[in-house]
């Protein structure tokens, strides 16, 4: 059964509603000020006090510094998202394991992701993540399957996702702005409900 992650979690709201609904993954934006989903440090630390434990957590970062990389280990964060660039030393350093995300603007975005061979993830978002976009998924269907978590993200609603599954059977699918409130103050209960069984429903 294809696995659920819900990212851009900002409140103790959203964390009630993880917590009843029980996705797999729970994402939570930090170091980015450009996105209305960044949280603080302090803020991380009470969430993921709050957090269902059988929910894996998910700092979402990009382009992280060392700092940064260690702060998130130290709050006991279970994988790290990185988008952006990393160098292949801070990588293989990284002492949380590691979700890669790849921005999807063509086939050519996608490379060989046999070369990532530090990261346990890899998660192919749209070009803009988070702008609830989409692209392509016909460019993932000729993927090689192996040992890394495949994650796919960029544009996915409850409406779509079933259709998603079923076309690439990832490892799990993830949102945010597809499970937003209108006024982006956090998520929508029954929209996440939907997403969810919508997603591991799918036949």
């Amino acid at each position: 059964m294809t696995k659920v992650k819900i990212c851009g979690l900002k409140n103790p709201t959203d964390i009630k509603c993880i917590n009843t609904l029980s996705p797999d993954f729970a994402g939570f934006v930090m170091f980015f000020e450009k996105s209305h989903r960044n949280i603080s440090v302090q803020t991380a630390q009470e969430l993921l006090a709050l957090l269902d434990k059988n929910i894996k957590s998910v700092a979402v970062t990009v382009s992280p510094t060392e700092e940064q990389l260690e702060q998130i280990h130290t709050l006991g964060f279970d994988y790290v998202q990185i988008h952006g660039k990393i160098s292949e030393k801070l990588l293989s350093e990284c002492k949380t394991p590691v979700i890669r995300a790849i921005n999807v603007s063509g086939i050519e975005s996608i490379g060989d992701i046999e070369n990532l061979d530090n990261v346990k993830g890899i998660l192919f978002d749209s070009a803009v993540p988070g702008s609830g976009k989409s692209f392509d998924w016909s460019m993932l269907e000729r993927l090689p399957k192996n040992q890394k978590m495949l994650f796919l993200a960029g544009g996915l609603t409850a409406d779509n996702v079933s259709k998603a599954v079923a076309q690439l059977r990832p490892f799990a699918v993830d949102v945010s702005s597809g499970v937003e409130l209108a006024d982006k103050s956090g998520k929508d209960f029954e929209l996440v409900r939907t997403f969810i069984e919508n997603a591991r429903n799918s036949k």
